[in-house]
């Protein structure tokens, strides 16, 4: 059964890993049977984010079983603007990803809605690391907006899931990705059973969090097998546009 993992980050860590280069980090996947993963830098979510962004373009050149995301931050429009025209342009990079400087403030707000309006154009997702149900409320709000725009939420919103899920069933242009640390009893079921399983896309988290673990979530949850290739797999492949790009 063929795994694409939708969330992974590469670089150093601020804690214990070792898979923090590309060899490191197919091993990994070689290890779990992940055949694709798409990778944030890390120096791009928390520190420099334009450098962090032409690093990990430089990593994953040339290496079929990697895909990027282009971290963008509404408080830095100009620049992210212009990281979305180097990078979202390539058939190396995916999507777009939310900087952890963002978190915390109003999704809804006008920058955010600047940045969404110039990530229209490359027909990439958005993955977005929701932490507080006040900003599943703002998210509402801009997909509603943004209706040809995809948002992806990490971890299914953690804690928040069933406030995550329910958004999802009310408008179908948010997805939710699999993963996190929350494991309340088969929360996939729940959600495929209010949302379908179009809009479930495996992801892991890895270094920071083994893969096995995500895995297990997927695999021993009591839904069909044709709806676990979904989400290992099949969903990814539409939602990032994998089958055009090759």
């Amino acid at each position: 059964m063929a795994i694409i993992d939708c969330y992974g980050q590469l670089g150093p860590q601020p804690y214990p890993t070792q898979a923090t280069t590309p060899d490191d980090l197919e091993r990994l996947m070689t290890r779990f049977g992940v055949d694709m993963t798409f990778v944030a830098a890390t120096e791009a979510l928390r520190g420099s984010m334009s450098a962090g962004n032409a690093w990990l373009a430089e990593q994953i050149e040339n290496r079929p079983r990697f895909r990027g995301y282009c971290v963008v931050n509404p408080l830095m429009l100009e620049t992210s603007q212009e990281d979305m025209r180097r990078h979202l342009s390539r058939e190396l990079f995916v999507g777009a990803m939310l900087s952890e400087g963002y978190v915390r403030r109003p999704l809804n707000a006008e920058p955010m809605l600047a940045l969404v309006k110039s990530l229209l154009r490359y027909d990439r997702p958005l993955l977005l690391q929701i932490s507080d149900p006040r900003e599943i409320n703002d998210l509402w709000e801009v997909a509603k907006q943004y209706t040809t725009q995809r948002f992806i939420i990490l971890h299914m919103a953690n804690e928040h899931w069933p406030m995550a899920v329910s958004l999802a069933s009310k408008i179908t242009n948010v997805y939710l990705e699999t993963g996190g640390m929350v494991a309340d009893y088969d929360k996939l079921a729940e959600a495929l059973e209010i949302i379908g399983g179009h809009r479930l896309l495996f992801g892991s988290g890895m270094p920071l969090i083994n893969p096995v673990y995500a895995l297990g979530m997927v695999r021993d949850s009591a839904i069909p097998a044709m709806e676990k290739e979904r989400i290992l797999a099949k969903n990814a492949r539409k939602v990032f546009n994998l089958d055009q790009t090759g």
